[in-house]
């Protein structure tokens, strides 16, 4: 969508939504970036959508995915969710641990969450919002996330449409994209504007916790879990998304990927309750 629009920038756009049935929420906001990066290039995006009463434009509408478009729908759509569910929210420098926090309250209180796998996350998905501020030459990046209580499971995304990693990479690295995606995940890589800890320290997590770890940017995709890694070419996405899938009832041993000089998880919550 966005190479088509960078070439005939007067097009317009139709999204259908009326026979929607389900969306998961890391996809709408894929959407909603693909749009916000043509409008960073200066192009005027417009057009229709279509939607039906039905529960899943509902959904968009409570994740603030129409209104984060500046879409204004009928009333009548606006239900109220239950609050499972992290809304679409852009996050910055200045309200990033604001933001942190307020998901990993709306989780904990509605899911039945190990406190080892609190604090995994706590740790880890900072280290993510850091890197989307750190590396992507964008002062800001875009969140989303939802528990599936049936699964036992969180889904999570961050997304920008910055530079990209492997672009991000070139200060000290001469990687293809393939090769640097897979190398983002090793302890050490960096640009030089940090430790290169953060994605390592989340696919450690991810390994751990028996979850799933996808990483978009560029032409190439890299799935991991405790079974194997992967990396496949994909449709060009300007910037990167890293998403996560956590299982809330798999103990971690947080420690083996934290801080090796402090217990991470008695700093969390210590702060939690002074």
């Amino acid at each position: 969508m966005v190479t088509y629009f960078i070439e005939k920038p007067d097009s317009t756009i139709l999204m259908d939504f009326s026979g929607l049935k389900f969306i998961y929420p890391d996809y709408a906001l894929m959407i909603l970036c693909s749009i916000k990066h043509l409008e960073d290039l200066g192009i005027k995006v417009s057009g229709t959508i279509r939607y039906s009463d039905n529960e899943a434009v509902g959904y968009l509408s409570r994740m603030r995915f129409f209104s984060s478009l500046s879409v204004k729908i009928p009333q009548s759509l606006k239900r109220e969710y239950p609050d499972s569910f992290v809304h679409i929210q852009e996050y910055n420098e200045g309200n990033q641990v604001e933001v942190l926090e307020s998901i990993l309250r709306i989780l904990r209180a509605n899911s039945d969450m190990e406190d080892d796998v609190y604090a995994s996350l706590d740790y880890c998905f900072n280290e993510v919002l850091d890197n989307v501020l750190n590396h992507s030459t964008k002062d800001k990046g875009w969140v989303v996330g939802q528990y599936f209580p049936n699964l036992n499971s969180i889904r999570l995304m961050v997304c920008d449409y910055g530079i990209g990693i492997r672009e991000a990479l070139k200060e000290k690295y001469n990687f293809s994209g393939e090769k640097a995606l897979l190398s983002c995940i090793e302890e050490g890589v960096t640009n030089g504007k940090g430790q290169g800890h953060g994605l390592f320290a989340t696919s450690e997590f991810i390994k751990m916790n028996k979850g799933w770890l996808s990483i978009i940017s560029g032409e190439y995709k890299l799935d991991y879990n405790e079974n194997r890694i992967i990396v496949t070419p994909c449709s060009n996405w300007q910037g990167t998304c890293v998403y996560m899938r956590i299982n809330t009832n798999i103990k971690v041993d947080y420690k083996k990927f934290t801080g090796k000089y402090y217990d991470y998880k008695e700093h969390l919550f210590g702060k939690m309750f002074t």
